[in-house]
């Protein structure tokens, strides 16, 4: 199944890295790779995830599926990891930036997924560059959608600066526009394989003009924030990065994070993300006047940012 390849190819690498065969799964090799795992800081709900791709691996190949619970040695290992875990969880910070790897992993795995990766790929370039929070682009998950207050086809500009593309988003409400005054975001050509303006043209290719939520498909209508958070951590792990810590806050953190790592003053960080106070100093985390000028350190942070 498409949905393990991930997890193939990192379990793959990691066997050629021993010398050995990858098939069958054998108790010794199973405990070596989710030890190799948790070093890496992956959580025990996704060495379940990389487990079931491995059993779905015996499968293709007409071999019997292993019975991990057997294992003893392994569900050793899995049960050390979920203490460990769960004693840290509080200690660590629930919301975790997406980074220029998370970003590269993103557009590879929903590269190949046609239309859906596509309108996937744009709110993410639209929410990073733009620093939004993932409610500020999507449709909303308890209340009706409403055209006056949501992000519509309308309020998607393209046009050009300095003989490049460009497209200006109006963004209505949020939560740094107390007044509701709305606000734009403009996002230029990056020059970059990561550009925000070309993933938003070749959605806008796909969606066509029409009502409704602009990040919408015909299979289940508008996007919302709680499914596109699920799509991101499903490609992540599908990438073979942690998914821990991603929510809805994710991109702009990081945003926020690469605009700083790339030499973006505190006055264009608060450009960036339209913030009138302090309180964007927490959403740096510690790699650490216009819009424009922020957008373009912005794009210099890639690369100086870790996993």
């Amino acid at each position: 199944m498409k949905r393990y390849e991930g997890v193939w190819r990192r379990y793959s690498r990691w066997c050629e890295g021993l010398e050995e065969a990858p098939l069958p799964v054998s108790e010794e090799k199973a405990t070596g790779y989710v030890v190799s795992l948790a070093q890496e800081g992956i959580k025990a709900a996704t060495v379940r995830y990389h487990l079931a791709g491995l059993r779905q691996a015996h499968i293709r190949a007409g071999l019997p599926p292993p019975d991990w619970s057997g294992m003893a040695k392994l569900a050793q290992i899995r049960r050390g990891m979920e203490r460990v875990q769960a004693t840290s969880q509080s200690q660590e910070p629930t919301r975790q930036p997406i980074r220029w790897p998370h970003m590269r992993a993103l557009q590879s795995v929903w590269g190949t997924q046609g239309v859906k990766g596509r309108m996937l790929w744009a709110a993410a370039c639209l929410c990073f560059f733009g620093c939004l929070r993932a409610g500020e682009a999507l449709a909303p998950e308890q209340e009706e959608f409403d055209a006056g207050a949501h992000l519509t086809w309308t309020d998607v500009e393209v046009g050009e600066r300095d003989g490049k593309e460009r497209v200006r988003v109006c963004i209505k409400q949020s939560k740094t526009d107390r007044l509701r005054r709305g606000a734009h975001v403009v996002l230029d050509s990056s020059g970059m394989g990561i550009c925000p303006v070309q993933a938003i043209l070749a959605y806008m290719i796909d969606r066509k003009a029409g009502p409704g939520p602009f990040f919408k498909d015909e299979a289940l209508g508008g996007l919302t924030r709680k499914r596109f958070v699920k799509e991101v951590k499903k490609a992540l792990e599908l990438a073979g990065l942690s998914s821990a810590g991603i929510s809805g806050h994710s991109f702009r953190i990081g945003a926020a994070t690469a605009a700083a790592a790339g030499g973006a003053s505190d006055e264009e960080v608060k450009a960036l993300g339209r913030w009138t106070s302090r309180e964007y100093k927490g959403y740096i985390r510690k790699e650490t006047t216009t819009q424009h000028a922020a957008v373009e350190k912005l794009g210099q942070g890639e690369g100086q940012t870790g996993t």
